[in-house]
């Protein structure tokens, strides 16, 4: 997984390459042939994201989620783990400096008590959930497995007992096998990839998002990939929100876990709703 240094200096690339982009720069890249934007699907058939964590969900695909809900699809949440291994639960309980918030927390002076693994669990699961809200809904499925230990194989059974459950034929999209450096990310990738190879008449709908951090990466250039744009102004605002519901400080009730992660990539979202998606 990147290190924090890393991650920052990709982001401030990033925040360059979305300017660029909102004049049409990143459109254009003959590195990366661009297929045609998808316009939401208007059938009604099921649609599952796979988010390996609270948060990838808005990040990758907070414009799809919300173009399908519009669309009058069924949207399924397959959340693999509820990211207790984040180091913000560090920050938030005072043991580690937090860039974004700028000073050293001090629950005892802020009001709070510290947060326990499972305590924080929740409230990453809580933003979730008010994220989806602010997205017009969905319904979240857990899958219970450990934040950094997340295998193919268990991504594989979740997956394949969720399209048993609701239907053949639903949409299936995950995070990028390709260019995610996060391995539960990347297994999670794989593990549709594999599905969609051996079981193909039950995953013909299926494609992997992108997180902000990676919407630069020189490995796109092995896939073809789009930009899936709102298709209006309540579709941006809606991308948006779900963002802010990963910023609200409101201790015991929210503790902006999402922002105090990589709120950078919020940023980005926010600038310029987007998702970015690839075959």
């Amino acid at each position: 997984m990147p290190s924090r240094r890393t991650l920052l200096a990709a982001a401030a690339v990033l925040v360059e390459s979305a300017a660029t982009a909102a004049q049409g720069g990143c459109e254009s890249r003959k590195a990366s042939p661009t297929v045609a934007k998808r316009e939401p699907d208007k059938t009604g058939r099921p649609w599952i994201l796979v988010a390996p964590h609270p948060d990838d969900e808005t990040l990758g695909a907070g414009v799809m989620i919300a173009e399908h809900v519009a669309a009058g699809r069924d949207v399924h949440i397959l959340l693999l783990t509820r990211g207790t291994g984040s180091t913000a639960r560090q920050q938030i309980n005072g043991a580690q400096h937090s860039r974004w918030w700028g000073v050293a927390h001090n629950p005892a002076a802020e009001g709070y008590a510290p947060l326990t693994s499972e305590a924080f669990g929740k409230a990453r699961y809580d933003e979730l959930t008010a994220a989806l809200g602010c997205l017009g809904g969905g319904r979240v499925h857990e899958a219970g497995l450990i934040d950094g230990q997340v295998t193919v194989a268990a991504v594989k059974s979740a997956i394949s007992a969720l399209v048993d459950e609701i239907g053949h034929g639903a949409g299936v999209y995950a995070p990028s096998w390709l260019v995610d450096d996060n391995p539960d990310h990347r297994a999670a990738g794989q593990a549709l990839r594999e599905l969609a190879a051996e079981q193909p008449a039950v995953y013909g709908d299926v494609s992997w998002y992108v997180l902000p951090v990676y919407w630069s990466d020189s490995r796109l250039g092995q896939v073809a990939w789009s930009w899936d744009k709102p298709t209006d102004t309540e579709i941006s605002n809606r991308a948006r929100n779900a963002c802010r519901a990963y910023a609200a400080w409101h201790p015991p009730h929210s503790y902006a876990i999402g922002y105090h992660s990589v709120d950078f990539m919020f940023a980005l979202i926010d600038s310029d709703p987007r998702s970015m998606l690839h075959k």
